[in-house]
């Protein structure tokens, strides 16, 4: 484990997983938030959904460019442009005094991030053609460790500053990878108009039938994760009975919880079977579920929590090994951001369904409706792995 982070290759690991941990608490900060934001601006917690929502669209409809420019041009010129995206974002987010200039400063953000990530899937595909699970699960244990202080970072916040401040410190280390982005990039700068011609990339994914079979698995996860996150605070405040407090630490243990599994889950795939061990993550996914919807003593709940973050945490590295061994080298940044800008755009969704289920069935109703989809995600991985 430890050669992967040495050497150049390692170092360059481990700036982009940390611009993955600056990034994501800041954009995840939101969540533990939103009833004190809800407050501010004055909105309904649909209102609240619809705004994350659009955050998360922004992303997705950057997740293809962002692949395609890394394929052309290079992984180091986007990974800069899109920090100066969420840097742009972040600082309208400190400054948002209304409803729509917030919404502005979440767009922008999502659309940063968008650019980000799959310029770090072609520089992680470029530099680890071994140990490329265990990249990847580094890489998401990077995902979790962010989500989790983005945790830290309200508890910080709320009851002392305004909820705006949480975005300053963000701003700050941003600009601080950003030059380490630049320090450690050996390439040239090269800018040129890059033609997207999504049909035909499009055309090439979508002859295959385990392109969809692939779309419907993270599509579903992702609208699993985006849904139960954004509202998990509020939802154990306002069913569960737990505190702002206690709310926000459970919310930060799946991700702790996940900087532990996504590794291990990494590793697994490069041994055995990715498909395999997705199906297992479903079968938590139901069980940790279940449990959080019917169980009230705080035991069961934290018990819950762990079973679930085991599903919606695991479930990424396995399928970014599964997509790495199937996706052409020379494109797989203009493919896995077709890919992501679809399951990304359904996963957009889920804050809004959320928020809109909460508010007119209540917040138990609109959690254990989210069940049905780790069945709707096992059927494909059953089929994926018998092919």
């Amino acid at each position: 484990m430890l050669e992967t982070f040495r050497g150049y290759n390692g170092r360059q690991l481990n700036l982009h997983a940390l611009g993955i941990v600056v990034s994501l608490s800041g954009l995840l900060v939101v969540a533990p938030m939103l009833p004190e934001i809800i407050d501010y601006f004055g909105v309904s917690a649909a209102e609240a959904g619809v705004s994350i929502s659009f955050m998360w669209a922004c992303n997705a409809a950057a997740q293809f460019p962002g692949g395609r420019y890394s394929d052309r041009l290079s992984a180091g010129v986007v990974l800069l442009g899109s920090q100066g995206v969420m840097i742009l974002g972040f600082l309208v987010l400190a400054a948002a005094t209304t409803f729509p200039v917030f919404v502005a400063g979440l767009g922008l953000i999502g659309a940063g991030y968008g650019l980000f990530e799959p310029a770090g899937f072609v520089l992680l595909q470029t530099h680890f053609e071994e140990n490329r699970g265990r990249a990847f699960g580094i890489r998401d244990a990077a995902v979790n460790l962010g989500s989790a202080l983005s945790a830290v970072l309200a508890v910080a916040i709320v009851g002392t500053f305004s909820w705006r401040d949480a975005f300053v410190p963000v701003v700050v280390l941003l600009v601080l990878v950003g030059v380490g982005t630049h320090r450690l990039n050996r390439g040239e700068y090269a800018v040129s108009r890059v033609a997207l011609d999504p049909k035909a990339v499009c055309s090439r994914l979508f002859r295959e039938r385990e392109t969809y079979a692939v779309l419907v698995v993270m599509s579903v996860s992702m609208f699993l994760w985006q849904g139960s996150a954004s509202f998990l605070p509020a939802y154990l405040q306002a069913v569960k009975s737990f505190s702002s407090f206690e709310a926000t630490v459970a919310f930060a243990s799946m991700f702790v919880v996940g900087m532990v599994v996504t590794p291990v889950a990494g590793a697994l795939s490069d041994a055995w079977s990715p498909t395999g061990m997705g199906v297992t993550a479903m079968g938590f996914g139901v069980v940790g579920l279940s449990t959080l919807v019917l169980v009230d003593s705080p035991i069961g709940v934290g018990l819950g929590l762990v079973a679930y973050a085991v599903a919606i945490t695991a479930i990424w590295p396995v399928m970014y090994v599964y997509l790495s061994d199937v996706l052409a080298t020379e494109t797989i940044g203009g493919d896995l951001g077709v890919l992501r800008t679809v399951y990304f755009a359904v996963g957009s969704l889920g804050p809004a369904y959320i928020g809109t289920a909460a508010t007119r069935l209540g917040y138990t109703s609109a959690f254990a409706s989210l069940l049905v989809g780790f069945g709707l995600a096992a059927i494909p991985l059953v089929w994926l792995g018998r092919r």
